[in-house]
């Protein structure tokens, strides 16, 4: 706590001090008033002694202590006063109450010396009952009285019914002017009461209507009644005094006039007022300084005017040292009584009145136990060296992609998509690199960059290869049709560009936020926020993964080279699957409660290895045997691997389909270099197939036409069906003959095919 308590700041008295010092100002920005104090017992201090700004306040209250136990010593009057400080925290707000009970006297007072008779006016029964009468009714007050002016009651010189509690709770009724003499200036509640009376145009006039008793059934003629009076704004408050020859006590008094009525004119007759025991005063002795203590003051209530009326508790963030102990905090008068040991040089406890740190997290504690779920960075730690190997094979994919891109296997699969589905591998693998430290607003962001780029980048790749099979396999004649890996990769561009713009729009109008929750252990947990922005990514990436099947279902029975679209296509359901049971995982392991970090990072840990590590094992572990093969037999290199569903012939005419197929979907990124004994043993059984249509179509035309009268076509067509003819199962058909001439069939003119 150090040594602001010892400064004991009283709010309510910000201007006491001691009545040593002169104008003295202190550091806070605030002027203490000082007065002689030169009554108290044992004590002569001259106004040129000045004292410590830190301890001002405290040898204030210690000399209050000090007269107080030496109060029957005292010198009868009000001498030793303090500041006006408290008048205005507890006098004009907490006592107000009390004070109308004196302005109501003093109306009350003003009236009865204005009309009432004369057996009553010196009747001093009367005026004891009266001040005793205000006692009763009202607990908070310590004492009442009526002071008169000089020769304003009878013969006597002074006169004041005064009213007292006494030490036994009992009350006292007494002529205070006996043992008092009130009229000097050291008065202050009398003194100013008479100075303020005697401008009568300051106070207000009552007029009203008096009906006498006239009989028992009517009233007498109403009399005009006018009659001075006075508000509470009319009183004044004392400042707080010790009442010696009074009540002995500290107190403060509110004082307003009341007056006497001669001649036609009013005129200041005495003082109504009450006083207030400062014992009921709690002062509030806490200071308002930030700093870097770890308790704070609490003003405690019922101990009044007296030091260590203050409790210290420990700060949000720190807790008591003794955990057992009950209450849990300091308290006032102990911490006075060491500081006062300090002081003086003896040993003391004054330096341990501290409390201790809360464990990191903590708003607030009971101990030194943790409130934050702590995370286990050895599992993490594992977690992330399995991810980062797994990260170092990437480069050895596209050194194996540029390596060997001349091999058939690898020119049917189109290595420049290959390696845009290694990047997008790249940053889907990157969220763990992110999700491994702490959740932060910027670790969450680059999460949902990295994944969705990364989604966008590798997965899109794999459904546009995915799609391009499909528009070739629906083709249903032998035009050939050309997409160019530069027609996807544009594709692919504006696909990546949707995905950016998400996430751009997130970035700026709903960033992730940390948010904290409680664990089901009560222990704080953090992680990233899911909100819509995080739903409707799912719901994109869901629906953009439903079309990826859709193309696989479409493209099952089309021939592919190497088994490429059946790889693809195991790689996107596995996806859509493990995807779905992710997203509804997540929503159980953060609601109700949030869930271990830990345990997050393992999901997504688990995850990101059946899904894009499998992808890339589908991709590149097939093409990886098939160039081993090759190694050890070179021949076995250039097989032509066709799938079931593209080798079992049919009659039906969606057989077309293989010529254009095969010189297209499968071999789109073949080399022009390609020699024709290597097309003529990929591509015989295709074009037997193919010229046996002709053959039957020819045939249907011909008779068509010499229906129609188009006979000078029949020998061109005649040619065509004898060239067909002539074709044999273990030959190549020869070229037809039309007009005599031979008909060169050259199948490189499909090289030229129109593009979509």
């Amino acid at each position: 706590m150090g040594d602001t308590y010892s400064i004991v700041f009283i709010t309510s008295i910000v201007s006491f001090a001691v009545s040593v010092v002169s104008n003295y100002t202190v550091d806070t920005q605030f002027s203490v008033s000082i007065v002689n104090i030169s009554q108290i017992p044992g004590h002569s201090i001259t106004d040129t002694d000045h004292i410590d700004h830190s301890d001002v306040v405290t040898k204030f209250l210690e000399l209050v202590e000090q007269y107080e136990q030496n109060k029957y010593n005292c010198t009868t009057g009000t001498n030793f006063t303090l500041g006006d400080g408290v008048i205005k925290q507890y006098g004009k707000k907490r006592f107000k109450a009390q004070a109308l009970v004196a302005v109501n006297r003093a109306n009350f007072l003003t009236r009865i010396w204005k009309d009432a008779d004369k057996n009553i006016l010196s009747s001093e029964n009367f005026f004891f009952s009266a001040v005793r009468s205000m006692l009763e009714g009202d607990p908070e007050l310590f004492a009442a009285g009526n002071c008169y002016d000089k020769q304003e009651f009878k013969n006597y010189r002074l006169f004041c019914p005064y009213s007292h509690r006494t030490e036994d709770g009992r009350l006292n009724v007494k002529d205070l002017s006996v043992e008092y003499d009130y009229l000097g200036n050291d008065s202050e509640w009398f003194y100013s009461a008479r100075v303020k009376a005697s401008k009568l145009e300051n106070f207000n006039y009552t007029i009203g209507y008096i009906q006498p008793r006239y009989n028992g059934t009517h009233h007498d003629e109403r009399i005009i009644d006018r009659v001075i009076s006075v508000t509470y704004e009319h009183g004044h408050w004392s400042k707080p005094y010790f009442d010696c020859g009074g009540g002995n006590i500290w107190m403060m008094t509110y004082t307003v006039p009341f007056f006497g009525y001669k001649n036609g004119t009013f005129k200041f007759k005495g003082t109504s007022g009450i006083d207030i025991d400062l014992q009921k005063v709690d002062i509030d002795q806490c200071p308002n300084i930030p700093g870097g203590e770890t308790t704070r003051c609490v003003p405690i209530e019922g101990l009044g005017f007296r030091r260590g009326s203050y409790k210290c508790v420990c700060k949000d963030g720190y807790y008591f040292p003794d955990i057992s102990a009950s209450p849990r905090y300091y308290n006032g008068s102990e911490i006075e009584a060491e500081f006062a040991k300090k002081e003086r040089g003896d040993l003391t406890r004054y330096d341990t009145f501290v409390c201790e740190p809360c464990a990191v997290g903590c708003d607030t504690c009971e101990d030194g136990s943790p409130c934050i779920l702590s995370l286990d960075w050895l599992t993490r730690s594992l977690l992330l060296g399995i991810s980062c190997i797994v990260m170092c094979c990437i480069p050895l994919l596209i050194w194996f992609s540029v390596q060997y891109r001349d091999v058939k296997v690898m020119k049917a699969a189109s290595p420049v998509l290959l390696r845009l589905i290694v990047l997008g591998a790249f940053f889907l693998y990157c969220p763990l690199i992110t999700g491994y430290f702490e959740a932060s607003v910027l670790t969450c962001i680059l999460r949902c960059w990295f994944r969705e780029i990364g989604f966008s980048i590798s997965y899109g790749a794999l459904l546009l290869k995915t799609w391009r099979i499909s528009v070739v396999f629906r083709v249903r004649s032998a035009q050939r049709v050309k997409i160019s890996d530069t027609d996807l990769i544009k594709r692919l561009l504006l696909i990546i560009f949707v995905f950016a713009a998400y996430l751009t729009a997130r970035t700026i109008a709903g960033p992730p936020q940390v948010v904290e929750g409680k664990h089901y252990n009560e222990l704080k947990a953090f992680q990233c926020s899911a909100d819509w922005w995080d739903h409707s990514a799912a719901i994109a990436e869901l629906l953009f993964l439903i079309w990826g099947i859709r193309l696989c279902i479409v493209v099952r029975k089309a021939p592919s080279e190497f088994n490429e679209s059946r790889f693809i296509s195991w790689a996107i359901y596995n996806e859509t699957l493990l995807s779905l049971f992710l997203n509804v995982s997540m929503i159980f392991l953060q609601h109700p409660f949030p869930s271990n970090p830990d345990l997050v990072y393992l999901v997504i840990f688990i995850h990101t290895q059946l899904t894009t590590t499998v992808t890339l094992a589908f991709l590149f572990g097939s093409k990886a045997y098939h160039i081993y093969r090759r190694g050890k037999n070179d021949e076995n290199s250039h097989t032509t691997m066709i799938s079931k569903g593209g080798s079992k012939k049919s009659k039906s005419p969606n057989n077309t389909y293989n010529t254009n197929l095969l010189n297209n979907s499968n071999n789109i990124s073949y080399s022009d270099k390609v020699d024709d004994a290597e097309c003529e043993s990929l591509l015989e059984k295709d074009i037997q197939e193919e010229f046996r249509r002709l053959y039957t179509q020819l045939e249907y035309l011909k008779q068509r036409n010499m229906k129609i009268g188009n006979r000078h076509l029949q020998h061109k067509l005649s040619a065509m069906t004898e060239a067909a003819q002539k074709d044999t199962p273990n030959s190549v058909p020869p070229s037809p003959a039309i007009n005599g001439k031979r008909v060169m069939i050259n199948l490189d003119i499909f090289k030229e095919s129109t593009d979509l």
